[in-house]
């Protein structure tokens, strides 16, 4: 697929999830929704935290997506994250446009989580902490794995 036509294609799909964000009722189990910002921002997550380790975007990124995994143990969409959660999607989506040979390497990841938060058993273990800027942070992936 050329990279203009897939650009255009994820543009489309995050002002789509753009509204769900900013339409979900506080409260609501809203498990599809987290489970796709869970795979774009933790595979966002990934990218930054191999392009740029410990800088800010990185750290933005890894606290979205724990902020995530808590909305789905809690059972509950928490609308006062909206303008967080649809920045960092933003954010982790432009990641991916820019950066896309690392994106595919980190697609399998995305669906781990997100099946995770969508079966609604996703668990904090299932997210590396702020262990991951640490000495050994560049060998330590956001999904708690240790990098072949």
């Amino acid at each position: 697929m050329p990279t203009a036509i897939a650009k255009a294609q994820m543009a489309s799909h995050m002002t789509t999830v753009g509204i769900s964000i900013y339409l979900t009722a506080d409260g609501e189990p809203a498990r599809d929704l987290l489970a796709h910002l869970g795979w774009v921002i933790g595979i966002g997550a990934e990218i930054a935290a191999l392009v740029a380790p410990g800088l800010a975007q990185a750290k933005r990124l890894q606290a979205a997506l724990r902020t995530i995994v808590h909305m789905s143990i809690d059972g509950a969409w928490h609308a006062a994250q909206a303008r967080v959660l649809s920045d960092a999607a933003t954010e982790a989506s432009q990641l991916l446009i820019a950066h896309p040979h690392i994106g595919v390497d980190q697609i399998s990841s995305g669906d781990y989580i997100a099946a995770r938060i969508r079966d609604g058993v996703a668990r904090l273990s299932d997210v590396a902490g702020a262990e991951i800027y640490s000495n050994f942070a560049y060998e330590t992936q956001i999904y708690g794995r240790v990098a072949a």
